[in-house]
């Protein structure tokens, strides 16, 4: 009973705030590349791939924004699937918004994160957006790279350098917990599209 309750009350969190997102791109009058609550896995990943692909090539950017726009998707994507926790009942709660208006687009995720790996997550982005310089930051990126500091699903925030290494900084994060064991974790990277 207890477990039941406990899923209902995360999948309706997550619901709330994908509605409440939905409604405040809209509002400020940002067009939707791709909204998509639902399960992530390698099928689907491979869909919303195509799907971004094929709606980004109708907009005139720059073949420089445009992989931007695709490699930073994919691999906010495969972070949802490979990190995003599990709650009681085996199911990953997650989802996906990318958003345009004249000036910038925005990639925005959110997932399930046991509170117990909060911090260690806020630390890899309160480093990245600490540094002064794209110059920096790739200097890091190449340290981390050749001390191979890989954690044991991957590339120990590498993923996420490379992202701040292609937008805007900085790269907007928020946790928001949602009960003893989990808490709601989302994501923003902005790409200016007129530079």
């Amino acid at each position: 009973m207890s477990k039941s309750k406990t899923y209902l009350t995360e999948n309706e969190f997550f619901r709330k705030k994908f509605e409440n997102l939905l409604e405040f791109f809209s509002k400020k009058s940002y067009e939707f590349i791709l909204a998509y609550d639902g399960v992530i896995n390698q099928s689907t990943i491979s869909r919303l791939e195509a799907e971004v692909e094929e709606k980004i090539l109708q907009y005139n950017y720059s073949k420089s924004i445009i992989k931007k726009v695709f490699f930073i998707t994919v691999e906010l994507l495969q972070n949802l699937f490979i990190h995003g926790a599990e709650d009681h009942t085996h199911t990953k709660h997650n989802f996906i918004i990318i958003a345009r208006n004249d000036q910038e687009i925005i990639i925005l995720t959110a997932n399930l994160i046991e509170n117990k790996n909060v911090e260690k997550v806020k630390n890899i982005f309160d480093t990245i957006n600490s540094f002064k310089s794209y110059e920096e930051l790739k200097r890091y990126y190449m340290e981390r790279l050749e001390n191979n500091d890989m954690s044991d699903k991957g590339g120990a925030g590498l993923g996420f350098i490379t992202i701040g290494l292609k937008t805007q900084p900085p790269l907007n994060y928020k946790f928001e917990k949602i009960n003893d064991t989990f808490s709601y974790f989302e994501l923003s990277a902005k790409l200016l599209t007129n530079d």
